[in-house]
């Protein structure tokens, strides 16, 4: 059984303040409140307690019976259920560009958001979310307190282009491979949409029976012509030459 603290109405300050449950500290005899976050808000309101409450509670139990406390905030039950549903509402409605996200409730009334992109957004679609985010949570007083995101580094399409001339003819598999040398990230899903995006615009070509790429001559006039090592003909020659010896 647990040991109850030394005040005389702890059970009635129990359910005013939305205790769920407590412990004694052994090693230093502070009393640890948990309050769900369920059931804090922005504001005193009934069934809810607000932070602002939570505070002077700390100062009445030290004031009136010398009682040192802290409040510890749990992550409710029903709060991560609806987390969850909103990661899989992002991920569902953006799923070309969300491949995943963490909503986090402060409290009943505010959440934050961490959103993982799968590639480089501009701000017209982080807006777009964001307002989708407030669209979904406004109606249940629900306020969105800061988005955060997640912007991981892949190739451009230049880049793209490059090592496709370089290797080609290729396989995806083998631009796939090739390309998470460099950007660990990389998934196939997203690097055959960017080569779908390629051949659209003219500048690769997909032979469908080998199942391979290789560069047009549009393609070639995009690419920069830089008189270097690095450059792709030149890197590719240099590859052959390995490949003969």
């Amino acid at each position: 059984m647990l040991e109850q603290p030394a005040i005389s109405n702890f059970d009635e300050i129990r359910a005013e303040y939305c205790i769920s449950d407590f412990i004694i500290r052994a090693s230093d005899g502070v009393l640890v409140l948990y309050v769900p976050k369920d059931k804090v808000s922005d504001k005193a309101q009934k069934g809810f307690v607000s932070l602002k409450q939570l505070d002077n509670l700390q100062s009445k139990l030290k004031r009136e019976f010398d009682v040192s406390a802290e409040i510890v905030l749990l992550d409710a039950d029903s709060l991560i259920k609806v987390g969850e549903g909103l990661v899989t509402l992002l991920k569902t409605t953006f799923q070309d560009i969300i491949t995943d996200a963490h909503v986090a409730f402060l409290n009943a009334h505010r959440v934050s958001a961490t959103i993982v992109l799968s590639e480089f957004v501009d701000n017209s679609k982080k807006e777009a979310i964001e307002a989708f985010l407030t669209a979904v949570l406004t109606p249940a007083h629900i306020e969105l307190q800061a988005v955060q995101w997640d912007e991981v580094e892949l190739p451009s399409l230049i880049e793209v282009l490059t090592t496709t001339k370089k290797l080609q003819p290729v396989k995806l598999d083998s631009l796939y491979e090739f390309l998470r040398k460099d950007y660990p990230v990389l998934q196939m899903d997203w690097l055959n949409k960017q080569l779908d995006k390629l051949i659209k615009k003219k500048f690769l070509v997909r032979e469908r029976d080998i199942k391979t790429y290789a560069i047009t001559a549009l393609g070639l006039n995009l690419l920069p012509k830089i008189a270097s090592r690095n450059n792709s003909d030149i890197v590719r020659a240099l590859d052959l030459g390995k490949r003969k010896w």
